[in-house]
């Protein structure tokens, strides 16, 4: 194993003392799957990621400590280390291509992995101008990575990279769902099941009117929500708290039929996002309802049932329509797991990457 083939750069201090989060999730995510490709991986951060990590040990860290002048010592970092890597990966923030592309000189190997294009919708125009101009610049010198195609398009819309693209979704962790077996009960009404955080780009409201309506037919006997605590709006909606991924899968074991929802608006947010739970949700071979603001990124998971972003009526349908034979939904389920595993885990998504970018 190369001691120095990828260099992962995050430039915000607290990245990993906030807790667990989505872009703590991505990082740690990609940092296994480059290291299961059989590369060597050099991490420059802030600290904390070893508390995230099953086997900080594959990972050279080299950790720049909060206080003042934080990002001067943190170029200097980069400048040190940028010419003894063969590929470099910057976290995206607009600021940065401002900064490193003198670094360029060093090493032409350089991608910034565009997760959002913060300050963009900004209500200060000075901002917006900034930030376009940042957009340009990536564009023009840089690499790019993009957690799904809508993200790329939207960048494309700005400005035409002239460099190599590459979209690369937000893989999964495969080792925990391996323990879970779907529950198949006869003659008893499914659930409705969500976990992770409560994403302000999902329609909660469209999902609580299409539930309460589904429970009332006897369609479903609830809906139950993992990853989060708030006041039940009724007594058959759940919310768990908080979960890891053995509660996770005792709980779901539990649960008689259930049918797993990503209840996406029709935001810009929503379409351009890669929620690892669409791989997850596959990988445990159940049927999934999402909105069509997801078909992009789900597209070849067969178990999948979409519906119109924010249509009532489309939503409550797919739901019956699983309802009606969930056995033959769970055999469905069977190929989008297949897929799940052969394309979507980290180790798969970063291998097709590194094939592109070494």
């Amino acid at each position: 194993m190369a001691e120095n083939d990828v260099l992962y750069v995050l430039t915000t201090p607290e990245f990993f003392t906030e807790g667990p989060c989505g872009r703590v999730g991505h990082a740690i995510g990609f940092m296994a799957g480059v290291v299961a490709s059989g590369k060597g991986l050099t991490l420059l951060s802030g600290p904390g990621a070893e508390d995230f990590m099953d086997e900080p040990e594959t990972v050279r860290f080299r950790r720049i400590r909060r206080g003042g002048f934080w990002w001067p010592r943190l170029l200097v970092s980069v400048m040190r280390e940028v010419p003894r890597h063969r590929v470099v990966v910057v976290r995206w923030r607009p600021i940065l291509p401002f900064l490193l592309w003198p670094l360029l000189l060093l090493n032409r190997r350089f991608w910034f992995e565009v997760n959002s294009l913060t300050g963009l919708d900004s209500a200060n125009p000075l901002a917006r101008v900034l930030v376009r101009l940042s957009v340009w610049l990536t564009t023009r010198f840089f690499n790019l990575i993009t957690v799904s195609e809508a993200s790329m398009d939207r960048i494309r819309g700005l400005s035409k990279p002239c460099r190599t693209t590459h979209v690369m979704p937000n893989g999964f962790q495969p080792r925990w769902l391996a323990e879970f077996e779907p529950r198949s009960v006869p003659d008893v009404a499914p659930s409705l099941v969500y976990f992770g955080r409560k994403q302000p780009y999902y329609d909660w409201e469209m999902l609580y009117n299409s539930a309460r309506q589904l429970i009332d037919e006897g369609v479903i006997a609830g809906v139950e929500l993992f990853g989060f605590e708030e006041p039940s709006p009724d007594s058959s909606i759940k919310a768990h708290g908080e979960f890891d991924p053995g509660s996770l899968v005792r709980d779901l074991s539990a649960i008689p039929n259930p049918i797993l929802i990503v209840h996406s608006s029709g935001s810009d947010m929503a379409r351009a996002t890669s929620p690892v739970k669409l791989f997850e949700y596959a990988a445990l071979a159940l049927p999934v309802v999402a909105s069509c603001s997801m078909r992009r990124q789900a597209s070849r998971l067969p178990a999948f049932r979409f519906y119109g972003a924010g249509c009532e009526q489309q939503f409550s349908s797919a739901v019956r329509d699983i309802a009606s034979d969930y056995p033959l939904a769970l055999q469905q389920a069977e190929e989008s797991r297949r897929i799940a595993l052969d394309h979507y885990t980290w180790h798969a998504v970063v291998r097709a990457w590194l094939s592109v970018a070494l």
